[in-house]
């Protein structure tokens, strides 16, 4: 039986942290193209997520992301299989808010076409966004360098993602509004009563509850946490999600430990395909449901 070794690709939009990424000779991000204002970016190779958030808040207009391009895909499929890997593993942002799923599944199949059983290519929609992705990527690289054959790092990151949760909600409203995600006059009485949104980003991105103050933004996540949480997986992952620092993640990481009896993995930073929408004051939080 031929050595199995196996290569990860997904996009900027996972978010995992370049420090994480440095310890991951086995893994390509590709990055995302980004326009603000009419000029050309890319995610993490024109700017830092900090950067990003400065960007934002400059830009007369809100900025706007664009698909990876299929022969992308397929130049890294070609760099990696020139390099001996015989298996690759390949995971996206979710499929209905980007194409870069189909472009992945194009590229496998134009890579496949001119070298037959080459490679084999798991192409996985993740059904969601951020850390929800990027942290079972993480360790679905990490098992591999262990060892870890193909089929159980492709069934740990599938698993993963059937029982993610992730929920965030912005602080203000000012960019949902510029965003069209509501309309102006929506968003003005929301921000004068001081409504927020918490949202579901599993699938199509959906508000799931309406609360009053920044305050009742953390209780909302503290009680779908405690609900909703893995009660049969030992020590089951959950991470705080923010943009901007804010005391609210700590508040929302101690509140979180007292419920499950154990540390957050970390606080992570989220990306331009989050904070594009809701701008960079927001908090979130990601675990696994049973």
């Amino acid at each position: 039986m031929t050595e199995q070794k196996i290569f990860f690709i997904t996009d900027s939009a996972c978010d995992i942290p370049p420090q994480e990424e440095a310890q991951l000779d086995n893994l390509c991000i590709l990055p995302i193209p980004v326009t603000a204002d009419g000029e050309g970016y890319y995610e993490r190779e024109s700017f830092t997520a900090e950067e990003f958030y400065d960007l934002i808040e400059r830009c007369k207009e809100i900025p706007v992301t664009s698909h990876i391009p299929s022969i992308t895909f397929q130049e890294r499929y070609e760099q990696a299989w020139e390099k001996g890997y015989t298996h690759l593993v390949v995971l996206t942002i979710y499929s209905g808010a980007s194409s870069m799923y189909h472009s992945a599944l194009m590229a496998r199949d134009a890579f496949l076409e001119e070298h037959p059983g080459a490679m084999t290519i798991e192409v996985i929609d993740s059904n969601c966004y951020t850390v929800g992705y990027g942290y079972p990527l993480m360790q679905a690289c990490k098992k591999a360098q262990q060892g870890a054959e193909f089929e159980e790092v492709v069934a740990y990151i599938r698993d993963y993602l059937d029982r993610v949760r992730i929920y965030f909600s912005p602080f203000t409203l000012q960019y949902v509004k510029k965003s069209g995600r509501v309309s102006c006059t929506a968003a003005f009485v929301g921000e004068l009563i001081g409504l927020r949104p918490v949202i579901s980003a599993v699938g199509t991105t959906s508000v799931v509850e309406k609360v009053r103050g920044n305050a009742a933004i953390l209780s909302s996540m503290e009680k779908m946490f405690a609900a909703q949480r893995s009660k049969k997986q030992e020590n089951a992952p959950y991470m705080i999600l923010v943009a901007r620092d804010t005391p609210a993640s700590q508040e929302l990481a101690a509140a979180c430990e007292k419920i499950a009896g154990y540390p957050p993995v970390g606080v992570y930073k989220i990306g331009a395909a989050i904070t594009i929408n809701t701008g960079p004051q927001i908090i979130g939080l990601t675990f696994l449901a049973d």
